[in-house]
């Protein structure tokens, strides 16, 4: 019997399959054709597109100045003056009416701050009713005469809250004159506001 030189016949076999499995990969990727990239047109074409609007115009309404003569600008000057005086009269009214009503003010105290109070808001209101507006300003002349009868009402309560002090038995009636006072000095700022707001100050 003759003696097999390659006592291992099949360890050849593995070594070939592997390399017919590399060539065949070679050959098989070669044969792939290269698919060609599409262009992605939808961006440029959104950026070459061009708008054809007309940009919007923004439209303002012209704004009317109104032009306060020097002499209308004085008298509303004043009108402010006489409101801040009013309104101080107002704050020590009511403040001298309370110390009396508390008892932390004297009957004399109390006399003697309402007749002041008398006196200041007399003063005030002959003030106001010589500080007319300009000449021909007819419907601030007009605004003026409310403004003149809210401090002549405060002039009256204000003697009619030392009447109801020293004549009354009761503090019925000076707290009604009290009240009446502050009436007029709410009725006064009113006035005042109404006669800027026609002068085309307010």
């Amino acid at each position: 019997m003759a003696r097999n030189p390659d006592p291992k016949p099949g360890r050849w076999i593995l070594p070939l399959i592997i390399v017919g499995m590399v060539g065949f990969t070679y050959l098989f990727t070669n044969s792939i054709e290269t698919v060609p990239e599409v262009p992605d047109n939808e961006a440029s074409s959104s950026s070459s597109t061009t708008s054809t609007s007309e940009p919007e115009t923004e439209s303002t309404t012209p704004t009317t100045v109104v032009q306060i003569s020097p002499e209308v600008q004085a008298y509303v000057a004043g009108l402010d003056n006489f409101e801040l005086s009013m309104v101080d009269l107002g704050t020590r009214m009511t403040a001298a009416n309370t110390a009396w009503d508390d008892r932390t003010a004297t009957y004399s105290d109390t006399k003697t701050a309402f007749q002041t109070l008398i006196t200041e808001t007399t003063t005030l209101a002959d003030e106001i009713a010589a500080a007319a507006p300009p000449a021909g300003e007819a419907a601030l002349a007009l605004e003026h005469e409310g403004v003149v009868t809210a401090a002549t009402a405060a002039k009256t309560a204000a003697e009619n809250v030392l009447d109801g002090l020293v004549n009354s038995e009761g503090s019925a009636e000076r707290i009604a004159a009290v009240a009446a006072f502050n009436t007029a000095v709410a009725d006064f700022s009113t006035a005042v506001a109404s006669a800027k707001s026609v002068a085309g100050a307010s």
